[in-house]
């Protein structure tokens, strides 16, 4: 293939990004990549190993953004703050902000992105996993701090079940609905408003 002499890992990666971004990860594939960028199959071949690392390459990608670097049509943060809790912020204000954040972040993607993260392969699945892990530990984190700092919210009930799982209870119904496609998770947060006030 004629083309490019030279490619760098940093200029695969934003290819493969951009490809997931518009056409889906199952658009991904080496060949693909590698005629977006301009170069032959094997030049990508010096940078990843595999198709199974380039996704995973993209996936954490993904992730870093949505976490770390802003993402969304609410446009970019400062590092870290796109779910970082705010003083004063109430915990559903707080909950808001991040579904709708990361729905955002989301729907810069093709539809059935967090769908379709779920159904790679097991190897590509589990490298993706860390980055994964690391964003929702942020996410978890600051939800933690808006539950403490929330002083409306039901001590008695607080009490008895933990901030810790009720933090965990939280991302899971916010992260559950976003994938199910509620981006407004108006019954998450109807229940919270109601059982927590």
């Amino acid at each position: 293939m004629a083309g490019k002499s030279a490619v760098t890992r940093e200029e695969i990666v934003e290819a493969a990004y951009e490809r997931a971004r518009s056409q889906g990860l199952a658009s991904l594939s080496v060949r693909a990549v590698a005629g977006d960028c301009g170069v032959a199959v094997g030049t990508l071949y010096n940078y990843f190993p595999d198709k199974s690392s380039l996704v995973t390459e993209v996936i954490e990608r993904f992730w870093e953004n949505v976490a770390f670097g802003g993402s969304g049509a609410s446009g970019a943060c400062p590092q870290g703050a796109c779910f970082a809790y705010r003083e004063g912020e109430n915990l559903v204000g707080f909950c808001r902000r991040v579904a709708d954040t990361l729905a955002d972040a989301v729907l810069e993607f093709q539809d059935g992105w967090l769908a379709e993260i779920s159904t790679l392969d097991g190897r590509t699945k589990a490298r993706g996993l860390k980055a994964e892990r690391a964003c929702f530990a942020h996410i978890e984190a600051n939800l933690e701090q808006a539950i403490e700092h929330d002083h409306a919210v039901n001590a008695e009930l607080l009490a008895q079940v933990g901030a810790a799982p009720l933090t965990r209870f939280i991302w899971c119904g916010i992260y559950e609905s976003l994938r199910a496609g509620d981006r407004s998770c108006s019954v998450l947060f109807a229940l919270l408003e109601h059982a927590l006030y």
